[in-house]
């Protein structure tokens, strides 16, 4: 099975991407949903985290995302040490998860392939590229994001340019009509 990673920075289209390969019936893999999952269920985990970041981390005993992610993109050091807590489990339950699909390929989401240094995991990479003033158009009416945090988010990411030079292909997001073109000609090259 051809394992094909997608990345791009936060707001890119990256969960667009994925949603348009899932109706093809390509099997998808979320990083980010399983890290949440993780970080709600698995115990040594939350000790961890709340040792890193204190007992606010978590209230009434679920994962207080809001405050995790205020304190860690401001912290270089903590948001290091988070993932390196958090992506290994997470690597390890993607290669459970890989053992039961049956397809000719599958995708693996995650916006930090290359800064967790995983890209050797993956056959292919597709980077989701979109014009910065979209992203913060986007992040803006997700709400809960001023223009500090998407700055401090996308400033703790390998900037997108850099990742569409690593990647196989890079796919500029301008239209979801023009992504899911572009989309369908990667799936026929893998099918």
């Amino acid at each position: 099975m051809i394992k094909i990673g997608v990345t791009g920075v936060i707001g890119s289209g990256k969960s667009t991407a994925v949603k348009y390969f899932s109706s093809l019936g390509v099997p998808i893999f979320i990083a980010d949903d399983y890290a949440k999952k993780l970080m709600n269920e698995d115990d040594f985990l939350k000790s961890e985290i709340i040792k890193l970041i204190g007992d606010n981390a978590y209230q009434n005993n679920v994962l207080n995302r809001q405050y995790i992610s205020d304190v860690i993109f401001k912290d270089e050091k903590l948001l290091k040490s988070i993932n390196d807590l958090v992506h290994p489990k997470v690597k390890k339950e993607y290669l459970n998860w890989l053992n039961k699909q049956d397809f000719k390929y599958c995708i693996y989401e995650a916006a930090l392939i290359f800064e967790n240094n995983s890209e050797s995991d993956f056959d292919k990479i597709i980077c989701i590229k979109t014009p910065v003033d979209e992203i913060y158009k986007r992040l803006k009416l997700r709400g809960n994001y001023s223009k500090f945090k998407i700055d401090l988010i996308l400033n703790s990411q390998i900037d997108q340019d850099v990742k569409c030079s690593k990647s196989d292909y890079c796919v500029k997001n301008t239209s979801i009509k023009d992504l899911e073109k572009k989309l369908f000609q990667i799936h026929l090259l893998h099918i």
